[in-house]
């Protein structure tokens, strides 16, 4: 089983990330191929808006790190996209990213298929106390994978986190990330 992991913040050693990496330790006990991009990290431009993907390739017309990263997920069985909270909203990065996956769209009539059975995994991160804004980022990527054929079978929504030592107090929260890795296999 190949699972790719998206990390949808400007920091590759934040809070995200290491409850994705959490999660990610938690999968290699069940002996699944994990990858791991942090769109901080990655050279992804912003769309265009030239609808050259809805011609005839069905494929965008900028080569970056979106096609590394979109061949990856292509091959994966299982995405696992997380986000931190935003101004109560998914970070501009992730933005960026879903707009760039229009190649892939329900919507565009040339899209490149993504092959059917394809499973996702929300994270949702926050400084605040209520579950609210990490409801509505959650929505957001499930609404991205609606779009994309990809069937959600999970999330995780964690709330109190402003820094990365807040993150670390909360081992109930980092269990849960692990379990939810561990037990991967289980939910597909």
């Amino acid at each position: 089983m190949r699972i790719i992991c998206i990390i949808g913040s400007a920091r590759s050693n934040g809070s995200t990330a290491a409850i994705v990496d959490k999660i990610i330790e938690g999968m290699r006990e069940s002996n699944v191929e994990v990858s791991r991009y942090c769109l901080g990290d990655m050279n992804v431009n912003f769309c265009l808006g030239c609808k050259k993907c809805y011609e005839y390739s069905g494929r965008c017309i900028q080569n970056d790190d979106m096609d590394t990263i979109m061949s990856d997920l292509l091959k994966s069985d299982i995405v696992v996209i997380a986000s931190p909270s935003y101004w109560g909203d998914i970070t501009g990065q992730l933005k960026v990213f879903f707009d760039r996956s229009t190649p892939y769209c329900d919507t565009n009539e040339n899209r490149i298929a993504i092959q059917k059975g394809k499973k996702g995994i929300s994270v949702a991160i926050r400084a605040g106390q209520s579950d609210r804004e990490n409801i509505h980022i959650i929505e957001s990527i499930e609404h991205y994978y609606g779009h994309l054929g990809i069937t959600p079978i999970a999330s995780l929504s964690i709330k109190g986190v402003n820094t990365i030592d807040d993150l670390y107090s909360k081992e109930d929260e980092i269990n849960r990330a692990y379990e939810l890795g561990k037990n991967i296999i289980n939910l597909v």
